[in-house]
């Protein structure tokens, strides 16, 4: 049993009617219905390139694979609350199904695979590198051209004559030979890996071409269909060069995002393409000059805040705008202006000063509504937290030495606090 490959006769065929000459499957989640036809239009998997998706009699294909010259389809598995809808499937082998090609998947896939062929075919001929591995993924593909260190200069040269290829409308062309001498009368870039049932794909004249090379994929009828094609970026592997790239409508609307993206930072900068990269690096010095201000006024204050706890320890009182509280067991501060690391320095430093007298530390970020606890003394932190915190909807831990607990509101934190005042104020 062989399945004829519609896709290799006629790229451009969006839809047909075939006969199911086999099923598998029963539709149900755990076990979906794959069916063979006695042709397709829909390509499987190989060759680098993904499959083609679109419907069977309305149904969607989730994928398409190939053993053994059968095409196998592979349809929507319904969820156990549509098994009522995957019970209306009546197919039966002889039966004529209708098949609808997903079209902007395929034309997709024979733009960025065609690009890849005159991508591929210029590299070697310009530096004699063959490219080793093709990898279509989403978002951009990639190819592993057998020489190592291919300069940045050198990609945008041969990308250059890449797109002149396409720009150059040429003829792409598919032939297929049934056996390996027949198909190596070819100028083929790549030496041939079957023996037989072989598919060779020229870009240009066949006596000089871009690219001959065999191929199982789909690609259009000229190279301009491709549009365009974009290097990303270049990387060392495994001692060879892999090239980063999109090609057609992937790379059409690259373009448009970045072309947004640069448009939004010339407005931000009040700039234009030639001079944003400048403007963006002053910014980026004014900006650096500001961080060490706010870094040593910060660090100035954070000093302030540990003199003026260390200069009124063994005081208490509370303040009307917050707590502050000062006993010899117990020192409870709040700061609305802190982030918490920088809490955690001010209780590292106090714990260090203080270890003589080894009071619980309870430091409140009001911003944040976050409270750290430290000690160097007999209280365990992080069994206060565990054992109390979630009674105020508080989420947090840490360990004996120091802990840490968010609250969702200043009430809830209030009321956390109040309860650590009453219990360890006055603890020895």
């Amino acid at each position: 049993m062989m399945t004829r490959k519609l896709y290799q006769e006629d790229v451009y065929k969006k839809e047909c009617e075939s006969t199911i000459v086999d099923i598998q499957g029963t539709g149900k989640a755990d076990d979906p219905f794959v069916i063979v036809l006695d042709e397709t239009i829909f390509f499987p998997t190989g060759g680098g390139q993904p499959c083609d998706l679109g419907t069977i009699d309305g149904i969607p294909l989730t994928e398409v694979y190939e053993k053994d010259n059968v095409v196998f389809h592979k349809l929507f598995p319904f969820s156990q609350e549509n098994q009522d809808q995957a019970s209306m499937i009546k197919w039966k082998v002889g039966d004529r199904v209708s098949c609808m090609l997903d079209w902007d998947r395929r034309f997709e896939h024979m733009q960025r695979h065609c690009g890849e062929h005159i991508l591929s075919g210029i590299f070697f001929r310009e530096c004699g590198g063959v490219n080793r591995g093709f990898h279509m993924g989403s978002g951009y593909m990639t190819i592993d051209i057998d020489v190592p260190g291919i300069s940045w200069e050198e990609a945008q040269r041969i990308e250059t004559m890449t797109n002149e290829v396409i720009w150059g409308n040429v003829p792409v062309t598919t032939r297929h030979y049934e056996n390996r001498s027949e198909a190596e009368t070819l100028p083929l870039r790549k030496a041939l890996a079957v023996e037989e049932d072989i598919s060779i794909v020229s870009v240009g004249d066949e006596s000089n071409p871009a690219d001959c090379v065999a191929c199982c994929g789909t690609h259009p009828s000229t190279s301009g269909q491709v549009g365009l094609l974009k290097i990303l970026k270049l990387e060392s592997y495994k001692g060879m060069t892999r090239i980063y790239f999109k090609a057609g409508r992937e790379a059409l609307s690259d373009y448009q995002n970045k072309h947004r993206v640069l448009t939004e930072l010339n407005v931000k900068y009040s700039s234009d393409d030639n001079d944003l990269l400048v403007k963006m690096k002053a910014q980026d010095e004014k900006n650096k000059e500001v961080r060490q201000e706010l870094y040593l006024m910060k660090s100035t204050l954070i000093e302030k805040a540990v003199e003026d706890i260390l200069n009124n320890y063994g005081s208490s009182g509370l303040k009307k705008e917050g707590h502050y509280i000062s006993s010899p067991g117990l020192l409870i501060r709040e700061y609305p202006y802190f982030q918490v690391n920088n809490l955690l320095t001010i209780s590292k430093t106090l714990t260090e000063r203080l270890s003589d007298h080894k009071p619980l530390i309870a430091l409140v970020s009001t911003r944040e509504n976050i409270v750290i606890l430290a000690t160097s003394g007999k209280h365990d932190c992080g069994k206060i937290v565990k054992d109390n915190a979630h009674v105020w909807r508080g989420k947090g831990g840490g360990n004996a030495a120091g802990a840490r607990v968010m609250f969702p509101s200043r009430d809830d934190l209030d009321c956390f606090i109040s309860f650590v005042s009453q219990v360890y104020q006055n603890a020895k």
